[in-house]
């Protein structure tokens, strides 16, 4: 155990900087968006509703563009045991089991997204503040809804998928996450294995990930609810669950050196 928690550390200690500074980009760039939406705003103009506006202004896609750098970071951590001094080979010979080298890796860029999914709820908080302040000194104040932000929150789709509002979000987005990051890793293992059919259970993650974005997004009945989340999210555990399998495997046998 002494073992997994040194590698732990020293993953995540790799890549602490770069998740620090996208999560840094993550809380400032929407509050610049966010102020340049609503500067020239007046009590004769529109007035969206904040979850409308956070979209509008481009804050998803920055956030978007920063969780891509995210995953990108992570590739790229993983190549880098190939390149100079090809360090595998030594996370390969050192005194532990070799699966403790997988989920010390898989855990530490678990954290680091965690984090970043932290920042970006922040964010919206510090958002919506700064919305609601402008908005304050607008008509004395009457424009500004009480529990702004929890409405927020429960009719964004974008939002809720960030912060889920019952069990079945919950465990999409646990299943979705989960996916994301067994997936990417299980890829790069595969190149570097030679194993390109591991491909195509990726490819077919892709398109569930796809369906369950979709249908996450798209407007419910009613606020918050959907009624066929669970088999999609059992399907994404179980390909987690061979992503990982197999991962396993390929590092127990060397493969990927």
């Amino acid at each position: 155990m002494k073992g997994f928690y040194r590698l732990l550390n020293y993953e995540f200690s790799t890549m602490l900087r770069a998740v620090l500074l996208l999560c840094l980009g993550t809380i400032i760039s929407p509050l610049l968006f966010l102020n340049t939406a609503i500067r020239d705003l007046t009590i004769y103009s529109v007035h969206e509703r904040f979850e409308d506006l956070y979209v509008s202004s481009g804050c998803v896609i920055v956030f978007l563009i920063y969780l891509a750098a995210l995953f990108a970071f992570f590739v790229k951590s993983v190549y880098a045991n190939y390149w100079g001094s090809k360090s595998i080979y030594t996370l390969l010979t050192l005194p532990v089991r070799r699966e403790t080298v997988y989920f010390s890796k898989l855990l530490a860029f678990a954290i680091g997204l965690t984090i970043l999914l932290a920042a970006q709820i922040l964010s919206v908080w510090l958002g919506y503040g700064w919305v609601a302040s402008k908005l304050k000194h607008l008509n004395e104040g009457q424009f500004l809804m009480a529990n702004g932000l929890f409405l927020a929150f429960i009719r964004s789709e974008f939002l809720r998928i960030i912060l889920p509002m019952n069990i079945s979000g919950l465990l999409s987005s646990a299943s979705l996450w989960i996916t994301v990051l067994t997936g990417i890793y299980y890829a790069v293992l595969c190149e570097r294995s030679k194993r390109y059919w591991g491909f195509v259970p990726v490819a077919a993650a892709i398109v569930v990930l796809i369906y369950v974005i979709n249908h996450r997004l798209a407007p419910p009945a009613y606020y918050g609810v959907h009624h066929d989340l669970y088999l999609p999210s059992i399907l994404l555990l179980s390909l987690s669950g061979f992503f990982m399998w197999h991962s396993i495997r390929l590092i127990q046998k060397g493969a990927i050196a």
